[in-house]
Formats: C-alpha cells, structure tokens, sequence
C-alpha cells in the first residue's frame, strides 16, 4: 500500500540517514583528534600541511556519495523491513530495526574482521533510529543538534587536551 507522499517520505528518511552518517563520521573525526596522537611533533615533521586545509571543507562532500549509498543500500530497507517485519510477526518495529542493523553490521567482518562487526552495528544501529522519525520531517533539528554535539565533543575535548586531563 503506496501512498503519494511515499516518494517524498523515502527521500526524507534518506536525507536524514546520510545526515545521521555524516555526522557520526564528524564525531569519530572530532574523537580521532581528540584521542589521536596528542604529542609533539618530530623534527621536520608537519603536523597539518597546507594541502590539507585546502581540502579540510570538501571532506563533506566526498562523504556524501558513500553515506548516500550506505544509507540507500542498507539503512533504508532495514527501517522500511523491520517496520514491515514488526507488522507481518508481531513486536516493535524497533526491535526488529536493531536486530537487522546488527545482521547488515555483519556485512564488515570479511574486511575488518570480527572487531569492526560491533562499531558498523552500532553505527547502523543510530542511523536506523535517527531516519525513523524523518516522516515527520526534521532534518533542520537533527542538523542543528547533530552540528552542535559535534562541536561539543570537539570542544571540551581541546578543553581536556589543553588542559592536561587527555593525552599525555
């Protein structure tokens, strides 16, 4: 059962999913610098090179075409399946959400091994549950507040960098 606002309800909710994976992407890269390798610099070893600012604001944009697949290959039809699967079996759609972001989670372990199986699962797992609530249509909200905890983390961890209490 298709309705008209269909196409423009799937394109909310793949909109939101690659927002959502941008973000945690922009999490893990305020993390890594953070918990990175906080020390000194070797003799004539740069710490950022020009080149590098250069491309620092394009990195959203060769973000963009892999969250977009991820989000159009797996995260979509593991919202719309586990809704489906909650209607046809019983249960929340939630439940059934978690259980097939963690199978699609799978997908990594040939590549990473079994270590990267939990962080992909998780990582799906967060996307899935943000892209739910996109019929509703909030990508500006999960945009400001997804912007600001990036910022946040960011911030108290320079804080924590500067001051001592992080790296060593």
């Amino acid at each position: 059962m298709s309705g008209p606002d269909d196409g423009r309800t799937h394109a909310r909710m793949l909109w939101a999913s690659v927002l959502a994976l941008i973000l945690q992407g922009a999490l893990a890269l305020a993390l890594g610098v953070v918990f990175g390798e906080t020390g000194q610099a070797e003799p004539g070893e740069e710490r950022v090179s020009g080149l590098t600012l250069m491309f620092l604001p394009l990195l959203p944009l060769m973000a963009l075409l892999p969250a977009a697949a991820v989000s159009a290959v797996i995260v979509l039809p593991t919202v719309l399946f586990g809704e489906d699967l909650a209607r046809r079996f019983g249960g929340r759609p939630l439940g059934w959400q978690l259980l097939l972001s963690a199978v699609a989670g799978a997908l990594v372990v040939p590549v990473t091994g079994w270590q990267g199986w939990l962080p992909t699962a998780a990582c799906l797992a967060v996307t899935a549950l943000l892209t739910r609530p996109a019929r509703r249509g909030y990508f500006v909200s999960l945009l400001v507040w997804g912007a600001l905890a990036v910022l946040t983390v960011f911030m108290l961890g320079g804080i924590g960098v500067y001051a001592g209490l992080i790296g060593g």
